[in-house]
């Protein structure tokens, strides 16, 4: 096991419940742009046209051979583009209660247990489950020709509001390991990582155990610890959540686009677990949940989600959470001389540091843009072995 001392849990109000409810049904859903890095679509579907669940909507134009599939039914409503045409997202309006989906090969377990890697990834590019993947370093979608030194599986979460990932994985124990099955076939060496404390079977697999503080459960701390890669040595991930919709894929022949997030923060009326889909719009999403009228939604973690607006304002392809916090517009007079119980501070410079509760943090950032100044604070919270300030 390893054990992350130097780190940071964020004490913010607005954790999730761990009851799981499912979401009013989606209207719509997109395929975000900027989830994806140095991607260049070449589309298969123009604006105007009926897709169904699992049909190829786009494939990657560096790398013809990894496409991009509906996660619903619906009319594609939108294909926005930015300057000079950069792709930011493709909307489909879904049909409502449309189960129809393209179909794929279905196999039982002891097929899965037989198949080799050839047909592992032949199927998942054609359903565009391929794109869960992503590289380390550069965080690309891989080439389906190649192959990595390692694979990672994260099945934990340190971030901020984020939910257990062993609830969802206990209520889809056996769509887990078959996935785990396949996607053991993509390399020599896997891992799959999870909590110190986490109650759920990994199979025939052996876990790697980590505990501790924030960034305890991120995958970059989990390959800097036990495989860490190099500008020659590239090693692929995915989440859990990704895990268990191959395995589903493969056993039911049908592309699985639910996902099972954190709607969380301060912002959130009932923060807890919700069930959507792949993509959904968040503007649908928070309509009626939020407690104030000025908030800003995140897709992903307050440390590295993005905001949701505008023609981006949907679920990212690798976001397992929504968070909402209010925007900090409010000033404070001299609040820097103040004890300040209502603050946080990693430093301990504020009394709120001491009492150990949680805080109903906003957007603000207290100021303009300023220099980082090397005191080594940066450093108390890196447990990795890099120069965060120079960096």
């Amino acid at each position: 096991m390893v054990n992350i001392k130097r780190g940071l849990d964020i004490p913010i109000t607005g954790a999730p419940s761990p009851q799981i409810s499912d979401m009013s049904s989606v209207r719509s859903v997109a395929i975000v742009g900027a989830d994806y890095v140095g991607m260049m679509p070449t589309m298969k579907v123009a604006e105007g046209d009926r897709v169904i669940k699992g049909q190829a909507l786009f494939a990657d134009k560096k790398n013809p051979q990894v496409i991009f599939t509906a996660p619903a039914t619906g009319k594609v409503r939108a294909v926005n583009r930015g300057a000079r045409r950069v792709f930011e997202s493709l909307v489909i309006d879904c049909e409502a209660n449309s189960t129809e989906s393209v179909s794929f090969k279905s196999y039982n377990r002891d097929q899965i247990a037989n198949l080799n890697r050839e047909g592992v990834v032949e199927q998942l590019v054609a359903s565009g489950l391929w794109t869960a993947i992503r590289t380390r370093p550069f965080s690309k979608v891989p080439d389906p020709t190649t192959t990595p030194s390692a694979i990672f599986v994260n099945a934990m979460d340190s971030n901020p509001l984020a939910s257990d990932p062993q609830i969802i994985i206990k209520q889809n124990q056996e769509a887990f390991e078959d996935g785990l099955a396949l996607v053991s076939k993509l390399a020599d060496k896997f891992y799959v990582c999870k909590a110190a404390d986490a109650q759920f079977s990994t199979g025939k697999f052996n876990a790697h155990e980590f505990s501790g503080v924030h960034p305890a459960g991120l995958v970059g701390t989990h390959i800097h610890f036990l495989h860490p890669v190099s500008a020659s040595r590239t090693v692929w991930h995915l989440s859990y959540q990704d895990v268990i919709a191959i395995g589903k894929l493969f056993s039911t022949g049908e592309l699985d686009s639910t996902r099972i997030i954190a709607l969380a923060g301060a912002g959130v009326k009932q923060p807890r677990l919700v069930k959507t889909l792949l993509g959904a719009s968040l503007t649908d999403m928070t309509t009626g949940e939020l407690s104030g009228s000025d908030n800003r939604i995140i897709s992903g973690s307050v440390l590295s989600g993005r905001q949701a607006q505008g023609v981006e304002a949907y679920l990212g392809r690798y976001h397992l959470q929504v968070s909402v916090i209010p925007e900090g517009k409010e000033r404070e007079m001299l609040h820097y001389i103040k004890l300040g119980s209502h603050r946080f501070s990693s430093l301990g410079v504020y009394l709120g540091h001491w009492l150990s509760k949680k805080f109903n943090m906003t957007t603000s950032t207290n100021g303009s843009t300023r220099a980082m100044v090397p005191v080594g604070a940066y450093e108390a919270i890196m447990p990795l072995d890099i120069l965060p300030t120079q960096l």
